[in-house]
């Protein structure tokens, strides 16, 4: 009888979880001994990393480590388009957003980005989508992130760039542009147009 094929480490999963360990640890632990394993433990957790990137480092944060929250706005026009943005970094689109940001709630943070990144401003209509990102066909990063998906109402404003983005426009279904891999994929803009046709859909969530 033939044995299992071991299956092959997930080596984010490992260098996230050792962070972890490292970081609750030097924020409760009190003996010299135990910080200085930590401190040690902290420095071995970014080894898996630094095969892909020989120069990978964890920044080293305070507490428990939890995942990063990443805020998304699909915002819909009079004409059922959707708003995107265009990356000034890679030339890729993707829908409005970014990390959330300090003393904002989520939904203030969604407005915000939008107005920032586009010019536009909108009114949040729902929490259209609670995602685990490792679980959404997006290639892999070190960091673990929630991504937070809400459905706008465009109210005002005029189109226009930012530091962050070159371009921002309305788009069709049938003439969407090759969107960011990283940032948004093609299921979370079909999800807005669902939730648009259909108000009582619930909350997406893995």
């Amino acid at each position: 009888m033939n044995s299992p094929t071991p299956s092959a480490p997930d080596w984010i999963a490992l260098s996230r979880e050792l962070k972890s360990i490292a970081e609750a640890g030097l924020r409760y632990s009190d003996g010299p001994y135990d910080i200085e394993r930590y401190k040690r433990l902290h420095e071995l957790a970014s080894l898996p990393m630094q095969a892909a990137t020989p120069e990978f480092k964890w920044p080293q944060e305070f507490g428990y480590a939890t995942p990063k929250v990443d805020i998304r706005a699909a915002v819909l026009d009079d004409g059922k388009r959707i708003l995107l943005v265009q990356e000034a970094s890679t030339g890729e689109w993707t829908l409005p957003g970014g990390w959330a940001d300090l003393n904002v709630s989520p939904a203030e943070n969604a407005v915000k980005e939008v107005r920032e990144e586009s010019g536009i401003d909108v009114e949040v209509v729902k929490l259209m989508a609670l995602w685990d990102k490792d679980k959404q066909g997006h290639p892999r990063q070190p960091e673990h992130v929630y991504k937070l998906v809400f459905l706008c109402r465009m109210t005002g404003g005029k189109l226009t760039t930012s530091l962050e983005t070159s371009g921002a426009d309305f788009f069709r279904v049938e003439d969407l542009p090759t969107l960011c891999p990283h940032r948004a994929a093609r299921h979370y803009l079909d999800l807005a147009w669902q939730h648009a046709a259909n108000p009582d859909l619930p909350t997406a969530f893995d």
